[in-house]
């Protein structure tokens, strides 16, 4: 009986331990959930951009995009100097530490052909990613595409004016050989009561200057580099190196300044804004906001107009300005490729683009261009437009800067007048057809190992 009653006892305590024990788990548990609290992961992408006016801008369009998604874009900025380098390096590293880049258009097929960035279609004709009739691929003044798939969109667009100074200049110069007359009348070494040192000023530094500037005079004169499509090269053809024998004769009568491939984008506009040169061009259209809003006597009487040309035999004008775009593209090794795409939809859709657009940027949208509210602030909008209709860009080719390379080379001897430019052409002409027939050999026999 005893016994009985002494392991009824036990048996209480045990079941009031337990419940006790179970009772402070809960209560432990309970005062855990409510005094430790995870925040919810915060959804970020990371934007390797170039320093500058770009970048800038783009900061503008990621608050409101932020804000509206909840999405963080944290940037990555590098200097000019190393952009270019840098970028090629980490993409085709396989670099996973930024989701989108700013490219421009000339470097897609290098990185498109190496598996380096995503084709863009399969996010742009998805209903559930993309509004495709407000998004509007149609207003683009380009979408850059390699091998039929779109690899790219612009935040913004380049092309070359004709900068000139209206006070001196009465009548634009309509041809190239207008515009060396033009010139010619304001060096100080051909008319001493000119009030300009040099007639003409344009940039021709390198990497990013030299080829680029030259392909409105280039392509003025019929002439050209190489065909996209099937690498032809042209660049000795006749009307190629009659580009080159204009450019040698402005050296040569120094009516440009004799250090000119020193010159670079800020040098060639702080010229125009001190009164040293009486023209600029081909000049880049992003330095007309920038000379409208210096302190100079002569800011309002700098003016722009499309680039020159050459006139055929039936008196019709010929003039190809150039062209190119910066673009934002997605990572292939991104970690976040849906959230890059909703940034980039953003970015270089119509509302980013009017926000870049009022922060000083040059959308690559035709309704932004063309949008009443700037015809006033932005007269130079209307002028792009004029331009771009008639522009052309670089052949879009895989070995793209050895292309460029080769034709910096050849310019430089030209401008230093250390060869003449048929010899020049003929000879970087050849160094050419070498470096596309290696590329082509390479190609055909990756094909063939597949």
């Amino acid at each position: 009986m005893k016994r009985f009653k002494y392991n009824g006892l036990m048996f209480i305590a045990f079941v009031l331990l337990l419940i006790w024990a179970l009772s402070s788990l809960v209560l432990l548990d309970q005062v855990t959930i409510e005094t430790v609290k995870v925040p919810p992961e915060t959804k970020k992408i990371r934007v390797l951009i170039r320093t500058g006016t770009e970048s800038a801008a783009m900061r503008q369009i990621s608050q409101a995009f932020e804000a509206e998604t909840g999405i963080q874009v944290e940037y990555i900025e590098l200097g000019r100097d190393v952009y270019f380098t840098s970028v090629g390096t980490q993409l085709l590293a396989g670099t996973d530490s930024f989701d989108i880049v700013s490219v421009p258009n000339t470097s897609i097929a290098q990185f498109a052909s190496a598996h380096a960035i995503l084709p863009l279609d399969s996010f742009i004709r998805n209903p559930h990613l993309t509004d495709l009739p407000s998004f509007d691929v149609d207003d683009f003044l380009s979408v850059y595409r390699y091998q039929g798939a779109t690899y790219a969109l612009p935040t913004d667009i380049s092309t070359h004016f004709l900068y000139y100074r209206s006070d001196l200049i009465s009548s634009v110069p309509e041809t190239w050989d207008d515009l060396f007359k033009e010139a010619r009348k304001y060096t100080k070494s051909h008319n001493p009561e000119s009030p300009t040192t040099w007639g003409l000023a344009m940039p021709a530094v390198v990497p990013e200057e030299r080829s680029k500037i030259f392909a409105s005079l280039l392509w003025s004169f019929g002439g050209d580099i190489l065909k996209e499509n099937d690498g032809e090269v042209l660049l000795d053809q006749q009307e190629s190196i009659q580009a080159g024998e204009y450019l040698e004769q402005l050296v040569k009568e120094k009516l440009v300044p004799q250090d000119m491939l020193s010159w670079d984008f800020s040098r060639t506009r702080d010229a125009l804004i001190s009164g040293e040169v009486a023209m600029a061009a081909p000049y880049w259209n992003s330095a007309y906001p920038m000379i409208k809003q210096a302190a100079s006597p002569y800011t309002d009487s700098i003016q722009i107009s499309l680039i020159p040309g050459t006139k055929d035999q039936n008196g019709n004008l010929r003039r190809i300005p150039f062209q190119h775009g910066w673009t934002l593209a997605i990572n292939a090794s991104s970690t976040n490729p849906l959230d890059a795409w909703k940034f980039l939809e953003f970015a270089t859709g119509k509302r980013g683009g009017m926000i870049y657009a009022q922060r000083g940027g040059i959308p690559a949208r035709r309704s932004i261009l063309s949008d009443p509210s700037f015809k006033v602030s932005r007269p130079d909008f209307s002028l792009i437009l004029e331009s771009i209709d008639i522009a052309k860009a670089e052949p879009s080719i895989t070995y793209y800067p050895a292309m460029v390379d080769i034709e910096d080379k050849a310019l430089a001897k030209i401008v230093t007048l250390y060869a003449n430019p048929r010899e020049t052409f003929m000879e970087a002409a050849h160094e050419l057809r070498q470096l596309s027939g290696h590329i082509k050999k390479n190609l055909n026999r990756t094909e063939g190992n597949r």
